[in-house]
This record gives C-alpha cells, sequence and structure tokens, in this order.
C-alpha cells in the first residue's frame, strides 16, 4: 500500500471520545502489523508516536478554538486541503476519511479537478433519521430545538459530502441502507465494513484505574448524548428493578448537557440513590468499570452500531439494547444479549432483572458475544477496508 499512499484522516486518536477513535486505532495497528501503514492526519494534540511509532504523520495544527463542530470536524477537513494544497499533488492517491462527514471542508474547499479521490466511513444515521420538525424530538432530547436545527444542518453536509466520495464503508448493513435512501446514493458504493475492537488489555493491578461500584446488580450505561441512547428510559425502569432487586445501582459513564434533567428525573422517580454519573472515563477505568458491571444497558432511540455493546461483550458482561437500526446485527435477541423496544422502561426492566438474575441465561450471551467478537476482528476489517481502497483506487 505504500506504493498507493493512502493518508488516513481523523480528529482522534491520542483520545478515544467516541466509537471513532476506537476504530481508527484498532485499524491503523492492524495495518501497520502487515506492513502497510498508511499516513495520518490529524491535530497535533492527537499524534499519538509512542503507540505509531512507523507511522507517518501529517500534522494539521492545533484544533482550532473558533470551530464547535464534534471534533472540529469542519477546520479539520479545510486545514487538510491546505496541507495538501502544499504538498506534491501526486504523493497520496487516496485519502480516508475515518468518519466521512469529516471531508465536508476538504470537499468545501478543493476544487473538483484537484481533488485527490476519497473513501470516507458512516458510522451514524442520527442526522438522516432525524424527524422532520423539532416537535419530533420532544422529551428525546434536552434541548429539541437546538438539536434538530443541528441535525437539519448536518443531513446538508452530510448530503454533498457522501455524494462525492469516491467510495463510503457503512458501520451496519441498516447504516448503509438509510444513508443510501436518505442521500439518493448507489446502494452500491456503500460497503459495509464489520468494525470491532481491539484484544482486550491485562487490567491494572494498582487500583489506579479502578472505578468504585456496588450494588446488586451493577449497571453499567456509557455515551454522551443521554436522551439518544437511552438514559432516560433506563432511570424510568429503576424503581420496577427496585421492586425485585432491592440494592440495584446504575453507574453512568460519559458525559452531557442533559445530565441535569435526568437527576431530575431520578429525584422525581426516587432513586436518586441509585445513580452514579462517573463522567468522562479513560480506556482503562471504562475497562475496570466493564469488569466490575453486572449487565451493561443502553436502549437507544436510534443506533447506527455501537461499538461499546462489543466492548461489553468483550468483557463478559450480558447486554441489553433497544431492537433498533444496525445494534441488532451484533445483539441479537436471546443469543448475544436482550433487546427491547426503545422508550418501554416495562419491557427494559424485565429484560434487566432476566439477564441479572438467570445465571445460565447470563452464561448463553456471554458465549454469543464471545460468537459476535470472533466474527468481527481486526484482520476481518483491515481485509475489508483494503478491497474498498483497491476499489477506489481501480474505479
Amino acid at each position: 500500500m505504500r506504493d498507493t499512499a493512502v493518508l488516513l484522516v481523523a480528529q482522534q486518536l491520542a483520545t478515544t471520545r467516541s466509537g471513532v477513535g476506537l476504530y481508527v486505532r484498532v485499524l491503523l495497528t492492524e495495518l501497520a502489523r502487515r506492513g502497510c501503514t498508511p499516513a495520518f492526519a490529524t491535530w497535533t494534540e492527537e499524534i499519538d508516536r509512542g503507540a505509531f511509532p512507523d507511522v507517518e504523520f501529517v500534522d494539521l495544527g492545533a484544533r482550532p478554538a473558533w470551530d464547535p463542530t464534534p471534533g472540529g470536524f469542519v477546520a479539520l477537513g479545510r486545514r487538510l486541503a491546505d496541507c495538501l494544497g502544499d504538498a506534491d499533488p501526486r504523493r497520496y492517491a487516496l485519502l480516508h476519511f475515518a468518519d466521512a462527514r469529516e471531508a465536508y471542508g476538504y470537499v468545501q474547499k478543493t476544487r473538483v479537478g484537484a481533488r485527490i479521490p476519497f473513501v470516507g466511513t458512516v458510522h451514524d444515521d442520527y442526522a438522516a433519521v432525524a424527524p422532520a420538525s423539532p416537535l419530533g424530538l420532544v422529551g428525546r432530547a434536552a434541548d429539541p430545538i437546538v438539536r434538530w436545527a443541528y441535525y437539519r444542518w448536518l443531513a446538508g453536509i452530510e448530503a454533498r459530502t457522501y455524494r462525492a466520495a469516491a467510495r463510503l464503508m457503512a458501520n451496519s448493513d441498516a447504516t448503509g441502507r438509510v444513508v443510501a435512501r436518505r442521500y439518493g446514493l448507489d446502494a452500491g458504493d456503500l460497503r459495509t465494513v464489520h468494525l470491532c475492537v481491539a484484544p482486550a488489555a491485562p487490567l491494572a493491578t494498582d487500583g489506579a484505574s479502578a472505578i468504585p461500584m456496588a450494588g446488586n446488580p451493577k449497571l453499567l450505561f456509557a455515551g454522551g448524548n443521554f436522551y439518544r441512547k437511552g438514559l432516560d428510559t433506563v432511570v424510568r425502569a429503576l424503581p420496577a428493578v427496585r421492586d425485585t432487586a432491592s440494592d440495584v445501582r446504575l453507574f453512568v459513564a460519559g458525559h452531557d448537557r442533559a445530565e441535569r434533567r435526568i437527576r431530575r428525573l431520578a429525584a422525581r422517580l426516587g432513586v436518586s440513590d441509585r445513580l452514579t454519573f462517573l463522567g468522562r472515563v479513560d480506556r482503562g477505568a471504562m475497562a475496570a468499570a466493564f469488569a466490575a458491571a453486572d449487565v451493561f444497558v443502553m436502549p437507544s432511540r436510534t443506533e447506527a452500531l455501537g461499538l461499546v455493546y462489543l466492548e461489553a461483550m468483550r468483557a463478559g458482561v450480558p447486554v441489553v439494547s433497544g431492537n433498533v437500526g444496525g445494534v441488532i446485527e451484533i445483539v441479537r435477541d436471546g443469543e448475544s444479549g436482550l433487546t427491547v423496544p426503545p422508550e418501554d422502561a416495562d419491557a427494559l426492566a424485565a429484560a434487566i432483572l432476566r439477564a441479572h438474575g438467570d445465571p445460565d441465561l447470563r452464561r448463553r450471551l456471554a458465549d454469543g458475544g464471545r460468537a459476535v467478537l470472533a466474527e468481527r476482528t481486526p484482520e476481518r476489517l483491515a481485509d475489508e477496508t483494503l478491497a474498498v481502497y483497491a476499489d477506489a483506487l481501480s474505479g
């Protein structure tokens, strides 16, 4: 691949604030193992020479404070266009935006004839499935009007950017179908790549990564955007769980502006003492939290895939999820987890109690989770990605 000179572009590497960060680390590690390492363009603070000493990094400078988009993705693409404009145009034959929408600034700033072909990975469809009116987000977002306006803006960006790509990779079959239909894309230009998580690293034994977790059962929720991922539904399920499992505790890893509203909801339901917010949690502490949890629960209203479910399976933790989107491609009801209709607190409470109270079911779900992980390996991810590179270059 050095002859074709692929440049991988992402706004996360040293940090893993979302599934995109996990994805690029797994992909880059596997490609490096094969000796076909692409160059990597990212913000100065995301360069990780210690973990990837053989990677040629393209330093895009400090992330600008003026860009409020996640990871500064608009500025990222624009900064890349500036950097490539100063370089030998033949140096890179293909760009790979690890999050496809991050190509927006590059598309916006680069003339079509001067544009290096690019591929991108689509990790979510929440802008594509957003309701036509902000009323559809009332009770489903902390700031429905702002959230709706952002989704409408983002959908316009995605439509323009995705149509300019040579090829797109979707993280699930469901995501590919939704995105192709929403933006009028040729379904043949969207390939599913089976995202995965890295093998589990040994847990630290010095206690530095430990998170104090007590309760029976100990429920774990992880992610930002609390309403989209269904944290309010989990809180509404807590009273029914408590009626059977009196010592239940819920631990929330992640940060969102909706935390205050979730706390008020817990207070109204009388379960504030069962709820602990952990805030943003680093990789070591997150692994420790998975190891300590009894059930991982995240009944998302929309979910394109969710690498966090795979992380729970890697830890052998029973998973309870929503039954929508690409998540059901990995959380198979009764096999590798339990699924419930989003927003159905009663069904969620029943599933939590099933997963906690039936040891035989827990073993079956753990075995099913391991089977899912066996299907999704770094080797397969790299094979599928390299096939898309080859297809885009030949096309």
